[in-house]
């Protein structure tokens, strides 16, 4: 070896050494310029030094959205605590889709549920145990008279069971053929729902209603249609069991009256809907917990929805309390912006 080609060796070496300690481009440009026999793109260096870290990085980046594509949509609970929440669960199945019309009416008392308590024969009243308010039972003595003929007391019993709502005298008082009390029994009453024309073809006896109010639901059927002279509307009468009392008479109640239902092969009950990034979504049950679950609708009454695709008969639902967990799908999203 000359010694021309050992001072070139040298330069070489050094110049690698250079090149894989530098970290500016320039400077490893200039260093391949001054060698003049070997050809180095600076950006090609640049590329691979930044090209291999970027390559860590895409895989790092790739690592967690897959971490955060398997958590998305996904609630860990146990079955344990979902119950101390409160959330209640529903199976998916076979329903009926139901097709209804609104009517309004008023609650009122059966004529046989009013009664006016009088006197058999004239005379002076003795004892009048009861006032307005009271509650009484068919049988009981509530109103003695002295009899203005024989001159002997004789009890009045209470004709029906119910509540004291009118009372008319008093002790000392004479009893002839004018009312001394009222009772009315309050445990079954009618509601009487105004039909107008536009409605009048699709509604018949027999037919489901639901009675409402703002603070309870209850269920029955069309008991009679009858026709009010010179009025532009039927009224039809409805039973309402009020045995718990939850009921007033003089109330204004809403009817939903069922007039045509579709068998369907898969519901689902609107009220496990949540709106999530503007789109109504369910909470299905898996090994963990909850999965979100978007599902293609079809026909729907308000209260349940047709399922064509996107749930499957016998998987369970969240129902009641469904919002808890969408709130904690919001609280795992904000933690995963961060």
């Amino acid at each position: 070896m000359t010694t021309f080609q050992r001072e070139t060796s040298h330069k070489v070496t050094g110049y690698k050494k250079a090149i894989k300690n530098s970290v500016n481009p320039s400077v490893i440009f200039l260093l391949a310029t001054a060698l003049g026999s070997i050809a180095i793109s600076p950006h090609a260096i640049a590329a691979d030094d930044h090209g291999h870290k970027s390559e860590h990085k895409d895989e790092h980046k790739s690592e967690q959205k897959d971490e955060h594509a398997e958590e998305e949509g996904h609630i860990e609970i146990t079955k344990a605590n979902a119950q101390k929440a409160g959330i209640i669960n529903s199976t998916a199945n076979a329903g009926q889709i139901k097709k209804m019309i609104t009517v309004y009416g008023r609650t009122v008392i059966d004529s046989s549920a009013i009664s006016q308590v009088r006197a058999r024969f004239p005379g002076m009243i003795t004892h009048l145990t009861v006032n307005v308010g009271d509650i009484v039972t068919a049988g009981e003595n509530i109103v003695q008279v002295e009899s203005s003929d024989s001159l002997t007391r004789y009890n009045i019993t209470a004709p029906i069971s119910g509540v004291i709502t009118k009372r008319y005298a008093n002790p000392g008082e004479l009893a002839n053929q004018q009312p001394l009390l009222t009772v009315e029994n309050y445990k079954q009453l009618w509601v009487e729902y105004k039909i107008f024309p536009s409605q009048r073809q699709v509604i018949s006896k027999g037919q489901q209603v639901t009675i409402s109010s703002t603070v309870a639901t209850t269920k029955s059927n069309i008991m009679y249609l009858m026709a009010n002279n010179k009025q532009p509307f039927i009224t039809a009468r409805v039973a309402l069991d009020n045995s718990t009392g939850l009921w007033a008479p003089g109330q204004m109640l809403t009817g939903s009256i069922v007039t045509h239902q579709v068998d369907v092969s898969l519901v689902v009950d609107n009220r496990a809907f949540q709106k999530i990034e503007g789109k109504n979504i369910i909470f299905v049950t898996n090994e963990g917990g909850y999965e979100t679950r978007e599902l293609q609708l079809g026909q729907t009454d308000g209260q349940f929805s047709q399922v064509i695709s996107g749930l499957k008969a016998g998987e369970q639902y969240a129902l009641i309390n469904s919002y808890l967990l969408k709130a904690d799908l919001g609280k795992a999203g904000a933690s995963h912006a961060h």
